[in-house]
């Protein structure tokens, strides 16, 4: 078959070299080329960004990853109930009260502007300090110190406001006493 193959071709070679390719079809068969590579690489791109995107999302889980475990590992070390919890009780008791006494001397604030900001200026002094234990605290090599020291700033600032309140109320029993008088 492929003597017959040959012999045919062989016979028939006038009749294949007389057709001549229409002009211009090089160069159509270069802009076919030129388009299937500009194809190619536009597919190379998208698989590069696509890449480039998967990297990207990956870094992104793994920072917030590493975020999260670092906030969780913060949030640990500065739980007061995790270094001692009977200190914690301790602490929040103090807060309370100071919150309650607080807002007893904001009472003051309409009657007498001027002492009650002498008075919230002494308190703040001592809320800034605690904060800067409760900051320090993570920090701590002795974490059980830092924390009695923060309760002891926070009785301390109990025992002020008591005085505070204290002064307080004998400056109204004084302005009725001065009130009754002056009624009489």
């Amino acid at each position: 078959m492929e003597k017959r193959l040959e012999d045919f071709i062989r016979d028939n070679k006038k009749d294949f070299n007389d057709a001549v390719p229409p002009d211009g079809l090089w160069e159509k068969i270069g802009k076919k080329l030129e388009e299937q590579n500009s194809s190619r690489l536009k597919n190379a791109k998208v698989v590069k960004l696509s890449l480039i995107l998967q990297i990207a999302a990956s870094v992104s889980i793994v920072i917030a990853a590493s975020m999260f475990l670092w906030q969780y590992q913060y949030k640990q070390a500065t739980d007061l109930a995790n270094i001692d919890p009977a200190l914690a009780r301790q602490q929040l008791h103090y807060a309370s009260v100071i919150e309650i006494k607080r807002s007893e001397l904001r009472s003051l604030e309409k009657e007498e502007p001027q002492l009650y900001n002498e008075f919230s200026s002494e308190i703040r002094k001592m809320d800034e300090s605690y904060q800067r234990l409760v900051k320090d605290l993570p920090e701590s090599p002795n974490q059980e110190e830092t924390v009695k020291a923060m309760i002891q700033n926070l009785q301390t600032q109990t025992e002020v406001l008591n005085q505070q309140l204290i002064v307080i109320k004998q400056i109204n029993d004084s302005k009725k006493q001065d009130n009754e008088t002056q009624s009489i």
